[in-house]
């Protein structure tokens, strides 16, 4: 075969010359006075979040003991406001395949979603979604009510402050977020089937709560709580506790973490306090179970909560990839406990017997400070670990490999 190569001439024209610009005299230099180091911001704590709203309800006993209760931070409220902010502004700006998450309720009634949502589904039948900003606006700012639902599935600052309050509780936990621009209420007098801890984020509310705790009521009786929650406010209301909620005319938003006891456990608990009450010969305190609180108020009780709870294969999300494949851990490694509720730990003269997820672990009784600092729940990195730690590095990094190994610790990073 012959190959022919053809030859292509272009012309070029030639630009015209550009006038010269004169040159603007240099203006001197004035020094700059040397700037205050800013000090590194410390990032969002959310299970000392946690633990600091469920303190100021009440130190003595864990809501929902107590009935309704408010609690108003003196200050240092507004860097955690601002990170869950920022979760939700996140999920906002993808809801991605989860958009049936969100709906738009205006007066009682739901605005359909394809007035203002896109979806489609793309290559690998993968759901795209994005909100349609020009009628979601207009629907807010007339006072219908945007309701996200499991904001945990998509942020992961909400899901750690989820975790924390499961971990606290010892109870299933969710979180819902409620922003409105109007004055009137989206749903009116009602009550819910489950507990809810409020946690005002942005702008003001107004929340009436029923005085008669769990009384199913619709209506709201004399001398119910009538307040106002500014960012950082927190309030209980119990389960079946009627409540009207409704903005102020402001952009406003605000969490509500919702969480219930397992009924399986409680009913444990019951029939384990009436076979002793027999065996005894004593005769049980007459009480309602369907209305016992996520956390039982007696020691005995407690322990065998907690026992009960370390059985249930119930895992937190996250996975340790690299750590449980190389043993590798990171200074910004996240350190968590794996499961959902803290682990059941008992200690003999030369072991640690750790049962978490429905399995027990056997652990040499050096770890015991480790392994209860990890147990508290939080989220920690190796540092942090080992300033409270009294295991040599070594031993630590090789306790958390071992842990991410056999997936009781989840090592993320």
């Amino acid at each position: 075969m012959t190959t022919t190569t053809a030859t292509i001439t272009t012309t070029v024209p030639t630009v015209p010359t550009v006038p010269t610009v004169p040159t603007v005299p240099t203006v001197p230099t004035v020094p700059t006075a040397p700037t205050a180091p800013t000090a590194p911001t410390a990032p969002f704590d959310a299970f000392a979040h946690a633990l600091a709203l469920l303190t100021g309800l009440g130190a003595d006993e864990l809501p929902p003991a107590g009935g309704v209760r408010l609690h108003e931070p003196a200050e240092g409220a507004d860097a955690a406001c601002e990170a869950l902010l920022a979760g939700v502004w996140s999920a906002l700006a993808r809801p991605g395949a989860l958009a049936t998450n969100f709906r738009l309720v205006e007066s009682g009634r739901q605005i359909d979603r394809s007035r203002w949502m896109r979806s489609r589904v793309g290559d690998g039948e993968i759901l795209h979604t994005a909100l349609v900003p020009g009628y979601l606006h207009s629907a807010v700012e007339r006072g219908a009510t945007l309701v996200i639902s499991h904001l945990e599935a998509l942020d992961e600052r909400i899901m750690l402050l989820c975790e924390a309050f499961e971990y606290q509780l010892r109870a299933r936990a969710w979180v819902n977020c409620y922003i409105t621009a109007g004055t009137n209420s989206a749903f009116d007098v009602h009550s819910d089937d489950h507990d809810a801890l409020i946690l005002q984020l942005l702008g003001t509310k107004h929340w009436e709560v029923d005085s008669r705790t769990g009384a199913r009521a619709r209506d709201l009786a004399p001398g119910s709580l009538d307040r106002v929650l500014t960012p950082g406010m927190c309030l209980s209301v119990p389960r079946d506790t009627a409540h009207r909620v409704s903005g102020t005319g402001e952009l406003t938003a605000h969490l509500t973490v919702g969480y219930e006891p397992f009924a399986d456990v409680r009913q444990e608990i019951s029939a384990a306090r009436a076979l002793v009450a027999t065996t005894t010969g004593t005769t049980p305190t007459p009480r309602d179970d369907s209305r016992e609180p996520a956390r039982p108020d007696q020691p005995d009780q407690l322990d065998y909560l907690a026992s009960r709870l370390a059985l249930r294969p119930d895992r937190r999300p996250g996975a340790s990839l690299r750590s449980a494949l190389t043993g590798e851990i990171g200074a910004t490694t996240r350190i968590r406990w794996a499961s959902r509720f803290p682990p059941y730990v008992t200690t003999g003269d030369e072991h640690l017997t750790v049962t978490t997820m429905g399995r027990r672990i056997r652990l040499d009784r050096r770890l015991e400070r480790t392994v209860a600092l990890l147990a508290r729940g939080g989220a920690l990195t190796i540092d942090q670990l080992a300033a409270d730690s009294d295991l040599p590095d070594t031993e630590l990094r090789a306790l958390l490999a071992f842990g991410a190994r056999h997936d009781f610790l989840i090592c993320e990073g």
